[in-house]
């Protein structure tokens, strides 16, 4: 665990300056060890490489035949850029809660770098020996971040600006030049919350919430501009969400080409499963390459199911009402198997999930019966997959057609109470009730009680679900109409339940502004409304 979080050096703008330019000049320096790499190896191809096509001469890389030198320079320039990139990366070492002691300035990212020297221009600008949380505030309006933030939030630009002028001059800085103690508490702050929030580095978004928690004239300021603090927390952990998201798919889509998910027979077994390959999708191989959205507010859940399965059950069943996110669940367990921070039990398998669907279509009860029982047999004889069925309650009374009055559902509470084979299964709250609960194989399944989730988890699974829908319609959403939707669909949807219904409406509202507003036009809560 994390036992200090420090802020080492006091720096003045000239030094920000110069980090700059060094950086700057790191990568131009690589660069240039590129090009000047792959300008050697191409006279080399053009002066040695027709003999070693023709002849197969091994001879053409050593001395002294004509471009050997080339060849081995161009490698070392090579080599050389990489190094240098490396170093690069080295500045920006990845945060880590299990580090004893965290020094801020080694996980801030560029951008708050930026905004950290931009402040003190702002600062000298006014005359104003210190750097404050204010300075920062300002600064952070002249890059993506702080522009992209408070847009989301419906902010008018030029009340904005007019507010911080105001802000800046009633400020009363301190009298120490550099950084003040609350500028630099404002950094461990948001370097606390960048490990809560399991972000790589100290991003901009999370110096915005540090700076809106702080006891100064930055309150006054949002107050005015009528910011609330779970509003601004919420819209940067939109962003930090979306930034995770797009270093996931980037990270895991290079991954992807080690961990194969073709079919289920070329994973870590050796063993066929043309069946299960027909009629179950392995959903953590699509997590490995990123085509998953991220299950958001359901920590709880998951480590309970987790817990459950780690304890020697080999079962469990998600109880909740449609919408409310049962399948989403099941992804984020998906996906935590591809990132590989599940417990041991689950580590190296692939969770499948199994169409009843395909496993019923045209078939007998005999029929079904043979099916279910094959996909057992090549999931147990595999021995690295999970089964995962959504609406268990589906096959639960099914016959089997074996003539032992047996069904589909004791069939699977065969294989499980053997301890053969782990299973994560859904069902409502009534299915539950009706059917699972006093079946044999409700017996054995553990139950997990899904919940609807507030309002404020509920605004940020829209956060994760509103790229898609923007890029699908060409329209932007606003932090005020994901609110709104939330609100309204609590009141005039009684019958569904949240996320769901709030996702439902935000398409139709999508859809209704484009008409009005046409392309990439901005969606407030007034459109919300008006849908509704």
């Amino acid at each position: 665990m994390v036992t200090n979080i420090i802020w080492q050096n006091q720096y003045s703008l000239p030094e920000l300056i110069f980090r700059r330019f060094r950086l700057a000049i790191y990568r131009a320096v690589a660069l240039v060890a590129i090009i000047l790499a792959l300008l050697l190896f191409i006279i080399f191809v053009l002066v040695a490489a027709a003999p070693f096509i023709e002849e197969a001469r091994w001879t053409v890389f050593f001395p002294p035949e004509p471009g050997a030198k080339l060849f081995w320079l161009s490698v070392i320039l090579a080599g050389y850029a990489w190094y240098r990139l490396d170093r690069e990366h080295a500045w920006y070492p990845a945060l880590s809660s299990s580090a004893g002691e965290i020094s801020v300035e080694k996980h801030l990212s560029e951008e708050v770098w930026r905004v950290l020297e931009k402040s003190y221009a702002y600062a000298n600008r006014m005359q104003h020996p210190a750097v404050e949380p204010l300075h920062l505030l300002a600064a952070s309006l002249s890059f993506v971040t702080g522009q992209r933030v408070f847009s989301r939030l419906g902010v008018d630009s030029a009340k904005l600006s007019a507010t911080l002028r105001h802000g800046l001059s009633k400020l009363i800085p301190s009298p120490i030049p550099g950084l003040s103690t609350e500028t630099i508490n404002v950094l461990k702050k948001a370097t606390e919350l960048s490990l809560v929030r399991k972000s790589r580095h100290v991003e901009m978004s999370e110096v915005l919430v540090a700076i809106s928690s702080g006891e100064s004239i930055v309150t006054e300021v949002l107050e005015e501009l009528e910011i609330k603090p779970e509003a601004l927390d919420n819209v940067t952990a939109w962003y930090s969400l979306r930034r995770k998201l797009v270093n996931l798919r980037s990270r895991q889509g290079r991954s992807a080409s080690f961990r194969p998910h073709r079919a289920l027979d070329r994973t870590y077994s050796a063993v066929a499963t043309p069946f299960l390959n027909r009629v179950a999708q392995d959903l953590t191989s699509l997590a490995a390459r990123g085509y998953l959205m991220p299950c958001v507010g359901r920590s709880r859940e998951t480590t309970e199911a987790y817990h459950i399965i780690e304890g020697g059950q080999s079962s469990v069943v998600l109880v909740g009402e449609p919408g409310i996110g049962r399948g989403s669940i099941l992804e984020g367990i998906a996906q935590d198997m591809a990132a590989e921070e599940v417990p041991a039990v689950l580590q190296d398998k692939h969770l499948l999930l199994l169409s009843t669907a395909q496993l019923l279509s045209g078939a007998n009860p005999a029929e079904a019966g043979e099916r279910l029982l094959r996909v057992l047999n090549e999931a147990v004889h595999a021995g690295n997959i999970i089964l995962a069925i959504k609406d268990i309650h589906q096959i639960i009374g099914l016959d089997a057609g074996s003539g032992q009055d047996l069904s589909l559902g004791d069939v699977l509470a065969s294989a499980v109470s053997n301890h053969q084979l782990i299973i994560i299964t859904t069902t409502t709250n009534a299915s539950w009730r009706e059917m699972v609960e006093r079946s044999s194989l409700g017996q054995i399944l553990q139950r997990v009680e899904i919940k609807e989730l507030d309002d404020n988890s509920s605004i940020q699974v829209l956060e994760s679900r509103v790229p898609g829908i923007e890029m699908q319609h060409h329209v932007y959403f606003s932090y005020g109409a994901l609110a709104q939707a939330v609100t309204l669909a609590k009141r005039y949807l009684p019958d569904r339940y949240l996320p769901e219904k709030a996702i439902s409406l935000l398409e139709e509202v999508a859809i209704y502004a484009r008409e009005r507003t046409g392309k990439d036009g901005m969606i407030t809560a007034e459109h919300v409304a008006q849908v509704l």
